[in-house]
């Protein structure tokens, strides 16, 4: 059984980001301390696994449009944050998909810092091949809030791999691994599988702290790890290990004095 861990979404350096414990201050401790806990106790009970990857969005970026939801701006340190992260999770090999422009790229990537200091290849897409199955793994997929387009979104990457395949005169994957939604999801036929990874960033669901956040009515948002278990024959199967979070936010109506 070969055992591939995915991790996407970190976000090093915003306040709802995974954040290693030397980077916790007054300021973000209630939030950071449980996340990472949480993060660093699923990863022990998962164990060593023969791949890693960290699909994408490891650092937050210079906050271009979002700076005061930031913990840090400095993208040097954000890189630094995530080659923390990463290393919690053990594994004989490590790859580095390149996540969204916006978070990961400003003068210079942020994420190739990472990969280097892992001593990890980087690639915009990856592509591995396990016990005869073939993976593609890439970070930025469509999103939809609709409660029943998740689906959809991930049937076009599996038909956009099916047509490019053929036109490239190459083999197309198996399964396709995306992130960048902050859910998982999987659609599946009898021949291909498409898969969303969970993030490991959290969310506010009215915006605070998270200035990203205001802008989304997410219906799903699931925090956590995915693992995908491929044995000897080459059956494929995805568990996903998401975090026992509650999201609670007061809500009440305002009552203002009125004549």
């Amino acid at each position: 059984m070969t055992r591939i861990l995915v991790t996407s979404d970190l976000h090093c350096g915003h306040l709802l980001g995974l954040t290693p414990p030397a980077w916790w201050s007054d300021q973000n401790r209630a939030i950071a301390r449980p996340l990472w806990e949480m993060y660093a106790a699923e990863c022990a009970r998962i164990g060593p696994v023969d791949i890693a990857v960290h699909n994408g969005d490891l650092t937050d970026g210079e906050g271009k449009k979002g700076t005061i939801g930031l913990l840090t701006s400095d993208t040097a340190e954000q890189a630094r944050m995530a080659v923390e992260a990463c290393a919690v999770i053990q594994a004989r090999h490590r790859y580095v998909t390149y996540g969204t422009g916006f978070h990961v790229v400003s003068t210079w990537s942020h994420e190739q810092a990472v990969a280097e200091a892992m001593d990890a290849e980087i690639f915009e897409t990856l592509r591995l091949e396990v016990h005869g199955v073939r993976f593609n793994f890439r970070h930025v997929v469509g999103r939809s809030d609709v409660p029943y387009g998740q689906g959809t979104q991930l049937y076009k990457e599996a038909v956009r791999e099916q047509l490019q395949a053929v036109m490239e005169e190459r083999d197309a994957a198996d399964v396709m691994v995306r992130s960048h939604v902050h859910y998982f999801f999987e659609a599946r036929s009898s021949r291909k599988r498409a898969i969303t990874s969970p993030c490991l960033q959290l969310c506010n669901p009215d915006g605070d702290g998270n200035v990203w956040a205001r802008g989304l009515r997410t219906m799903y948002y699931d925090v956590g790890l995915l693992l995908i278990e491929v044995d000897n024959t080459g059956e494929v199967f995805p568990r996903e290990r998401i975090f026992p979070l509650k999201t609670i936010v007061p809500r009440r109506y305002l009552c203002p004095e009125l004549d």
